[in-house]
């Protein structure tokens, strides 16, 4: 059985059983059992989750919409484009150094729609992860595809967490690539 770590925010979280689910002949899924929120956060946070997980043949992350924010109302993302960038280039390197595999199979999800406003930084945003993923060596799996044609439907009554439908089609996409990569 090959081992797969699923991390990132609370879209990861909504996923990763159904996932599980999907892969269980081929791959046992974790992941922390907290939140990612945004990409500093997963950042630091690897040295506490990857040594309560097990070693992975592939990891899958995701960090956006926390790195978009503007919490504190300051009338600037949380974590500006080039910080993120940076952040997110140092989190494919850092589980590569951590787990001791350079090879390590590395996938990027895409921030999903939201029901929010325009969809300007989320996609300013998934650029800079596909740019990241191409000079990573990584696979992106494109959510965003996957729930913005359908986001009435896949998108619930907070206006950003997946409903059934949405967790199913995300779900599907995320085993897909996944059981194509091991």
């Amino acid at each position: 059985m090959k081992n797969v770590i699923l991390l990132g925010d609370s879209i990861r979280m909504q996923c990763q059983e159904p996932v599980g689910k999907k892969l269980a002949d081929i791959a046992t899924v974790s992941g922390p059992e907290e939140n990612g929120r945004w990409s500093g956060y997963t950042l630091n946070s690897l040295r506490f989750w990857l040594p309560e997980l097990p070693s992975p043949d592939l990891v899958q992350w995701n960090c956006g919409l926390w790195d978009m924010g503007d919490d504190y109302q300051e009338g600037r993302h949380f974590y500006p484009l080039d910080l993120y960038e940076e952040t997110c280039h140092r989190i494919c390197r850092i589980l590569r150094k951590f787990t001791e595999k350079p090879d390590l199979k590395i996938v990027i999800a895409t921030t999903t729609p939201t029901k929010h406003g325009d969809h300007e930084d989320i996609v300013l945003y998934n650029d800079i992860l596909k740019k990241v993923a191409a000079e990573e060596d990584a696979v992106v799996n494109d959510l965003y595809s996957v729930v913005a044609p359908k986001k009435d439907e896949y998108i619930g009554e907070d206006l950003l967490h997946l409903t059934p439908p949405g967790i199913e089609a995300v779900s599907t996409q995320t085993a897909q690539i996944i059981r194509e990569l091991l």
